[in-house]
């Protein structure tokens, strides 16, 4: 067994070090790295800056400064200052001055620019309110139109003190009723309890999402593994190659060093992917910090229910998505180990996405997509690797598994890999001296209990 692995810290090394340096892996790595951090923060800061809701000049711009009243009404005439202790910004330090006719209320607004006349009357529809501008004043009918609908919203605190009420008690009248609809959080017989909901709703979307990050590595990888593997019999140094190393120490060691690059570069993405949403929270909380942008409470919600999940059955779910992205790219290694040139790696490379295509049909027969109920009857899938690597992480996230538990279907997808790994390694060495096209799968299996 010893000098099965002989020399596969070389190939490893070797093999890893020219997936580093390529021009094609490095150029990927970088070019996307960097869309996948800009695209988030400027969508995001672009959204936020164009298509924000603007405050209403109405509520943070009042260049009004004095309000100088004529009460025409022939109702007793009140103070206004009632209305600065509203809270409204831009009106809580306004000067209101009752005056006896509007000629006296006009020669005392003609000495500030800042200033407007009130004049108020009773006509057969209500009261109605004028805002007059004096001569010379520095103010416009637009600077005007915030205070007309401030004044127009609170007119009815004025009314009531009109009526003999205090002024605390018109407060009181008027201050709004805050109703919220309240419910229990006590689970129900059937178990709809928020967390249970929110489970739910993690059970159905995981699997997917897995499933989805798993076929995109599989396409994406997988074809860099099977070339790698086949490389050997293109430049025909397939014979010389096999006289220094075996056939399994160079499958272990191809695989192992694209496996380790290939995540390496797709965790460079991620990284960037998050770095670019942390960047565009960021920003717009910067533009705007009252923004009500769904993303940014979808982030909250998340940060939230992060405690749902414990960090030991995090750790675990990721290993075996990467034993899972490891097992398949073995298949491929057995695709490029049975093919003899590069034009044979479109048939032989289907296996592993057939593969994956009828394991997510299991699972999705066998109930483990909708892991939120009765999971005993799909408990079998945890033990199953190419089934183990959908379901587990999943189970794991959500509690349905123990860590320890995780940590045996774990060792199982490994082992299983590393027997798919020897499989490549012996159909390597059988198919040296084949000439031919490719052979079938089950031609392939006779040939190798023939061996």
């Amino acid at each position: 067994m010893k000098n099965e692995f002989k020399g596969f810290q070389k190939i490893f090394l070797f093999t890893f070090s020219h997936q580093l340096r390529s021009t094609g892996y490095r150029a990927a790595t970088i070019l996307l790295a960097v869309l996948l951090f800009l695209l988030p923060a400027g969508i995001m800061a672009a959204v936020e800056w164009f298509g924000g809701d603007e405050p209403e000049a109405s509520v943070y711009e009042n260049p009004v400064r004095g309000v100088y009243i004529v009460d025409q009404t022939g109702t007793p005439a009140v103070g206004f200052e009632q209305l600065n202790t509203l809270g409204e910004p831009g009106y809580t330090e306004l000067s209101y001055t009752l005056c006896e006719n509007l000629e006296q209320a006009e020669q005392q607004a003609r000495q500030s620019e800042d200033s407007v006349v009130l004049v108020l009357s009773q006509t057969e529809h209500g009261t109605k309110a004028d805002l007059l501008l004096p001569e010379g004043s520095g103010l416009s009918k637009e600077d005007v139109s915030g205070l007309e609908l401030f004044l127009q919203q609170n007119y009815q605190l004025i009314q009531l003190q009109k009526a003999g009420l205090t002024a605390e008690q018109a407060m009181q009248i008027v201050t709004p009723v805050q109703t919220e609809q309240v419910t229990e959080t006590v689970t129900s017989p059937e178990g709809d309890s928020p967390f249970e909901m929110i489970k739910e709703v993690f059970s159905l979307i995981l699997p997917f999402a897995l499933i989805m990050i798993l076929y995109f590595m599989v396409l994406f990888y997988g074809q860099s593994v099977a070339n790698s593997v086949i490389l050997e019999k293109n430049s025909k140094l397939m014979d010389t190659f096999l006289i220094s190393v075996k056939p399994s120490a160079m499958i272990f060691g191809k695989v192992f060093a694209i496996v380790l690059a290939s995540l390496l570069q797709f965790f460079i993405w991620i990284a960037a992917l998050a770095g670019g949403f942390a960047a565009g929270s960021a920003l717009v909380r910067a533009i705007n910090p009252q923004t009500d942008m769904l993303l940014l409470q979808f982030f909250d919600m998340m940060g939230e229910l992060g405690g749902m999940f414990s960090p030991a059955g995090c750790i675990v779910a990721a290993l075996i998505l990467i034993a899972g992205f490891l097992l398949y790219c073995a298949l491929a290694s057995i695709g490029g180990s049975a093919a003899g040139k590069p034009e044979d790696l479109s048939s032989t490379n289907v296996l592993f996405t057939m593969i994956l295509v009828i394991s997510f049909l299991c699972t999705l027969y066998a109930g483990g997509i909708s892991m939120a109920g009765d999971t005993a009857s799909a408990a079998w899938m945890d033990w199953v690797p190419f089934t183990a690597i959908l379901v587990t992480p999943g189970r794991l996230l959500l509690g349905e598994l123990s860590p320890v538990q995780g940590l045996i279907s774990l060792l199982v997808v490994l082992a299983f890999s590393c027997l798919v790994l020897f499989l490549a390694g012996k159909v390597y060495r059988m198919m040296a001296l084949y000439k031919g096209n490719p052979p079938t799968p089950a031609k392939l299996f006779r040939m190798l209990r023939g061996k």
